[in-house]
């Protein structure tokens, strides 16, 4: 090779350097930029640390959950974002559990009004909800973790006001309205008006129609209808699927206004860092199957407890929970569980059902 033609590509070696420098700089000035960016978002957010030691995780509980990240989501109606922790009754209580290989995401929804030991000490049970609103979502997560053999780790609470503000942010979601929903959801339009202050027409047909974030909120909160808070928790894992599937293709606009609107009315555990991984993985992850907890389950009208929803019986429940979430068959409960199947069962007369795990599929 010539000594010209030498020089010639030590020229061009030292401007292709360059050219990789600058860009080197670009991604890492984006990078940056992109981190103080999320920084003052996430500073929005209500951050609640929880310690190890305050999980209660039962001893010997399903080893299968290791490869799962396993979080508690809990809807509550508070008026204010600025009281989303004790004091609150969790409206909705869902359990999300995350192959953290597969990326798939199945979640469930633990009836509002299910007879539980609260994992306060006292040894006494009452409905799930009231764990909430006693001893905030620590409380909530140990009775969970204690009462269903789960190893949950983190929380993430939000109000009404972030899922109505969502769903608008999305231009709304597609649902399926029947006669008896039609016969009571205006009612609910009216009270969520009250509570986030967002109006909305009323919704005054039936059938596939597109509901704003106002009466997509008012669908997700009938009760009184069907099997009341079994066939509501399906509207809420009918709703959360279906605004997941739009925000998957939702543009960098529409996610940034959902941040916006969102992160000011969420209280969580998750650190910024923990929400940065979680937010890498999100266009691979998969919502799966759901399904309602208890599977088989009586309703008893207590003396003192009102109405309540029994589970028959908590141990196979838990077993069949553990078959659902963790793809673990023949799940043996810890004897914690078992001590408070025994317990709940002698104080209800409920027995042992049999169970048939049959997921919800929402429509897409």
């Amino acid at each position: 090779m010539s000594t010209k033609n030498k020089k010639k590509l030590s020229a061009n070696a030292r401007w292709g350097i360059a050219f990789l420098v600058e860009i080197l700089i670009l991604v890492v000035m984006v990078v940056v930029y992109l981190a103080v960016y999320f920084n003052k978002k996430y500073d929005k957010v209500q951050y609640h640390e929880i310690n190890e030691e305050d999980l209660a995780i039962n001893e010997g509980s399903n080893e299968a959950q290791k490869g799962y990240t396993t979080i508690a989501l809990f809807g509550i109606d508070s008026r204010s974002n600025t009281d989303m922790e004790e004091g609150n009754r969790s409206d909705s209580i869902m359990i999300a559990s995350i192959n953290n290989d597969t990326k798939e995401v199945r979640i469930v929804s633990v009836y509002r009004d299910t007879l539980l030991e609260i994992e306060d000490g006292s040894g006494l049970t009452t409905k799930v909800n009231a764990a909430y609103a006693y001893g905030g979502p620590e409380l909530a997560i140990q009775t969970l973790n204690s009462n269903l053999d789960l190893q949950i780790t983190d929380f993430m609470t939000v109000n009404f006001l972030a899922l109505t503000k969502a769903i608008d942010d999305l231009g709304g979601i597609n649902v399926d309205i029947t006669d008896g929903e039609l016969a009571v959801i205006n009612s609910g339009i009216s009270e969520q008006i009250n509570i986030t202050g967002i109006y909305s027409d009323g919704v005054f047909t039936t059938g596939p129609q597109l509901l704003n974030g106002t009466q997509a909120t008012a669908y997700s909160r009938i009760r009184s209808t069907d099997q009341g808070d079994i066939t509501r928790t399906e509207r809420q894992r009918e709703v959360l699927s279906k605004m997941i599937a739009k925000a998957k293709t939702s543009d960098l606009s529409t996610i940034n206004n959902i941040i916006d609107d969102v992160f000011p009315n969420v209280c969580t555990s998750i650190s910024k860092d923990d929400m940065v991984n979680l937010a890498k993985s999100l266009m691979q992850y998969e919502l799966g199957d759901t399904i309602g907890f208890p599977m088989a389950w009586s309703p008893v009208n207590h003396p003192t407890k009102g109405s309540i929803l029994v589970p028959a019986n908590l141990e196979a429940n838990v077993s069949a929970l553990h078959e659902f979430l963790f793809d673990t068959p023949g799940y043996t409960p810890t004897s914690q569980v078992q001590r408070i199947s025994s317990v709940i069962e002698n104080e209800t007369g409920v027995g042992a059902q049999e169970i048939t795990i049959t997921p919800y599929v929402a429509e897409q």
